[in-house]
């Protein structure tokens, strides 16, 4: 039987330090049957990318470099890959984005900007 979750057999991209992605979050992903890559810093999210990693959508963390940032988003847009920016929590991160969390509001807002009926909704 298929699963109705949005995230349900796709792999999703963390960009982050490796306490970006909390261990709550990451199960709460899992649980929607979703597979997680990474998290992998910017440094390496770039050769890596570069490289043909295997996904279908990334989160990637507000906080990132604005050299970064433009990089990943024009790579991300040219090839019509989902994406979203996020920041954890507990975070002091700058306004805007998703919250990346364990609390299923959280991530169901982020799977809907993934996946959801919109195809052309990009961040």
């Amino acid at each position: 039987m298929k699963s109705l979750n949005p995230v349900a057999g796709k792999t999703i991209l963390i960009i982050g330090e490796s306490g970006f992605l909390s261990n709550e979050a990451k199960r709460a992903l899992i649980r929607r049957q979703a597979s997680i890559a990474g998290p992998v810093v910017v440094s390496s999210a770039m050769e890596r990318l570069s490289e043909g990693l295997q996904f279908e959508a990334v989160i990637i963390d507000i906080r990132i470099s604005d050299q970064a940032l433009l990089w990943l988003n024009d790579w991300l847009e040219t090839r019509r890959i989902p994406f979203v920016f996020a920041h954890h929590q507990q975070s002091q991160a700058p306004p805007g984005g998703f919250v990346l969390s364990g609390r299923s509001s959280d991530i169901d807002a982020v799977a809907a900007a993934l996946f959801g009926p919109d195809a052309s909704y990009y961040h």
